[in-house]
């Protein structure tokens, strides 16, 4: 087992950063053009990735995702989230990311191509200025993933929600779909580069929650309301991954 593990994460690891350094510079050539034009190479990035490291992906609850622009909050465990995530919503998402993956070279120059947004985390001006921008293009043309804990989970277990994710939905009028993965905390755990592949993820989609009719002051129910739906999906996920 240990060798096999050894195998995959030199295998997996391989095609991340090869993969990496050919779709980069063709994202950013194909963004220049239009927005949506990468995601197909996305998507296929992402399936190369979780296809070398062994990962089988379950979806369930596609039928709930709205026709129109949304936020989804998410929780997180590793860094195979987003390709779970990229590899199974067929819509034009892209993510809240932290500061410091935008200081990983070429990498970083795709994800500001396709409109990452990103945030330092502390709540300050700088982030607020970053979500007020991303008001326009939730509303017209892209969907909104946030990881709401702020980071990712080393046992698991859902921490508190922040509140961007529900602050934008509001402003934006658009509706928040609760998300939960799991399985991937066991494929790359937090802090380690070490992947134990050949392992089952799971992907759940919520019922969307309105924010019609709702305002700012309703901000805290929302929150609340959103990290329960979010608990109840991973549970479920938890058990498909016989977590």
């Amino acid at each position: 087992m240990i060798i096999k593990d050894i195998l995959r994460t030199v295998v997996t690891w391989t095609t991340v950063v090869g993969g990496t350094l050919l779709a980069a510079p063709v994202v950013v050539a194909l963004a220049y053009q239009d927005k949506e034009r990468p995601d197909p190479l996305l998507r296929f990035w992402s399936r190369s990735i979780l296809a070398a490291a062994g990962v089988r992906v379950e979806v369930h609850g596609q039928e709930h995702l709205p026709q129109r622009h949304c936020v989804f909050v998410c929780n997180h465990q590793s860094h195979f989230d987003v390709l779970v995530m990229v590899a199974s919503l067929q819509r034009h998402v892209r993510f809240v990311a932290k500061a410091e993956l935008f200081k990983i070279p070429v990498f970083s120059q795709a994800m500001r191509a396709v409109d990452t947004i990103k945030v330092d985390r502390s709540g300050g001006e700088s982030d607020r200025h970053a979500l007020a921008e991303a008001i326009p293009a939730v509303q017209e043309r892209m969907d909104i993933v946030f990881f709401p804990e702020g980071t990712r989970s080393p046992d698991g277990v859902l921490r508190s929600f922040k509140k961007g994710a529900v602050v934008l939905a509001l402003n934006a009028g658009v509706p928040i779909v609760p998300l939960a993965v799991a399985g991937t905390r066991h494929i790359l755990p937090k802090g380690s580069l070490r992947i134990h592949g050949g392992r089952k993820a799971a992907l759940m989609v919520g019922e969307p929650i309105s924010v019609e009719g709702r305002t700012l002051e309703d901000r805290d129910e929302l929150i609340e309301s959103s990290r329960r739906a979010v608990a109840s999906l991973l549970e479920r996920a938890n058990a498909i991954v016989g977590e």
